[in-house]
C-alpha cells in the first residue's frame, strides 16, 4: 500500500474531477489517499495561530477559482494572449514567473507532505505542479512527485517542472511533449482520468426517469462548464427553435448562480426546459442525453466520449479549448463552430442522422481511454 496526496487547484471543475477519479482508483486498489486543494495544503502545514491561515488559504482558493471564472468569460481573448505568450516564454527555459510564484509555496507544501507520510503526490493542475518541482530540487527524498495534464496539448509551462513522471491524455501527444522538453523515458500516455461512473453508465430510460425527464423525447444537454459561459442562452434559443414542441433541453450551469438564475428566468415557462445548478449527477445526465452541447473542456469531453455521447463543441475559449476542441473533431469525435448558433444546428443535424450518431459513438470509444486505473498501475509499478 502507498500513501497518496494529489493536489488540484479550484480553476474550473475539471481538475478536480481528475483528482477525484484518480483517488477513487487508488482507494479500489486498497490504497490510502487524499485530495487537497493546494492552497488548503499550504493553510494545513501551519499550526494554527491567531490570523488561521487554513481559514485564509480555503478562501483563497474560492477567490483564485472566482477570478478565473470571471477572467475566461470576461476576456477570452486575453486568455488566448497569455497562452500564445506562455507557449513562447516556455521555449526560452528560463524560469518562469509561475514557478517562482509557486515555488515559495515549497516549504510550507513540503512541510504538509511530511507531517502526513505520504509517499507519492500527485498533482492535476501546473501551479502544485511547479510547487512541487521546487521541493524535490530543495529537498530529495523517498517521496516521488507526478503530473497529470488535462489538456489534449502540450500547455505551456507544463514540461518546466522537473518531477518524477508525467501523465498525458494520448499518445499522439507524446512527440510535442518531447520538443516541450519533457523526458520520454518518464511520459506516460495513459488517458485522461474519467470516474467510474461514466464508464458504466446507467441506461438512457433509467436516467430519464431517476432524473424526472420526459421519455422518447429528444433531449439535448447543455453545459456551460464549471465557470459557466456566455453563449448558454443563444444555443438553447436554437435548439428549441429548430426542434420545436418535440424537443427537451437540460441546461448545466456549473458553479456560475447568476448564469443560472438568468437561464431558469428565461426559461421559467417553458416545460422544454430544466436547468440545473451545480450537481455531481453529472454522469447520469449524460446518461439521459441524446446530443451534448459544450464548451471544449478537455475533461467534460472526455467524460462524454467515454459514457458514448455525441458532441457538439461550442465557444472555446482560445488556447488550450481551441486545440481540445480540433482535437475531437479531427479524430470524428465531435463536430466544432465557435459559433454557438451553428453549434445547435449541428446537434439537430447529429441527431438526424442515426448513422452519424453512431460513427461517432463509435470514434469516441476507439479513441479514448479512461486513463484512472493506468495512471494508478503505472504508480504501483514505480514504486512498490
Amino acid at each position: 500500500m502507498v500513501r497518496v496526496l494529489i493536489l488540484t487547484r479550484s480553476t474550473g471543475e475539471g481538475h478536480n474531477r481528475v483528482a477525484q477519479a484518480l483517488r477513487s482508483a487508488f482507494e479500489s486498489r486498497g490504497h490510502d489517499c487524499e485530495v487537497v486543494d493546494a492552497l488548503c495544503a499550504v493553510g494545513k502545514a501551519h499550526k494554527p495561530d491567531v490570523t488561521a491561515p487554513g481559514t485564509a488559504r480555503h478562501l483563497g482558493a474560492d477567490v483564485a477559482s472566482q477570478w478565473y471564472g470571471w477572467a475566461a468569460l470576461r476576456m477570452p481573448h486575453l486568455f488566448g494572449a497569455v497562452y500564445t505568450a506562455g507557449d513562447l516564454y516556455a521555449r526560452t527555459r528560463v524560469p518562469s514567473p509561475i514557478y517562482l510564484t509557486h515555488a515559495r509555496l515549497a516549504e510550507a507544501t513540503n512541510a504538509y507532505i511530511l507531517e502526513h507520510g505520504f509517499d507519492v503526490v500527485l498533482a492535476t493542475h501546473l501551479f502544485p505542479q511547479e510547487t512541487l518541482s521546487a521541493i524535490r530540487r530543495r529537498h530529495p527524498s523517498r517521496v516521488r512527485y507526478y503530473g497529470v495534464l488535462t489538456d489534449y496539448s502540450c500547455t505551456p509551462f507544463f514540461a518546466e517542472p522537473r518531477l518524477d513522471g508525467y501523465f498525458i491524455p494520448d499518445a499522439d501527444m507524446l512527440e510535442s511533449c518531447r520538443k516541450y522538453g519533457l523526458p520520454p523515458r518518464w511520459t506516460y500516455a495513459t488517458g485522461l482520468p474519467v470516474a467510474q461512473r461514466f464508464r458504466q453508465p446507467m441506461g438512457a430510460t433509467q436516467a430519464r426517469t431517476v432524473l424526472g425527464l420526459p421519455p422518447g423525447t429528444p433531449l439535448f444537454l447543455v453545459m456551460s462548464g464549471g465557470v459557466g459561459g456566455m453563449y448558454t442562452g443563444r444555443v438553447c434559443d436554437k435548439l428549441l427553435a429548430d426542434g420545436g414542441e418535440a424537443t427537451h433541453v437540460v441546461v448545466l450551469t456549473g458553479r456560475r448562480e447568476d448564469l443560472f438564475t438568468a437561464i431558469a428566468g428565461k426559461y421559467r415557462d417553458d416545460r422544454r426546459v430544466n436547468v440545473v445548478p451545480f450537481t455531481d449527477r453529472v454522469a447520469d445526465y449524460m446518461a439521459a442525453a441524446d446530443v451534448m452541447v459544450s464548451k471544449p473542456g478537455a475533461v467534460s469531453s472526455t467524460e462524454a466520449a467515454v459514457a458514448g455521447l455525441p458532441l457538439v463543441h461550442t465557444a472555446a475559449i482560445p488556447g488550450g479549448e481551441t486545440k481540445n476542441a480540433r482535437f475531437f473533431a479531427d479524430r470524428g469525435m465531435s463536430v466544432y463552430s465557435q459559433n454557438p448558433v451553428e453549434a445547435a444546428r449541428l446537434a439537430h443535424w447529429l441527431l438526424r442522422g442515426p448513422d452519424r450518431l453512431a460513427r461517432m459513438r463509435d470514434c469516441q470509444r476507439q479513441m479514448i481511454a479512461d486513463g484512472a486505473d493506468r495512471v494508478v498501475a503505472r504508480i504501483e509499478d514505480l514504486t512498490l
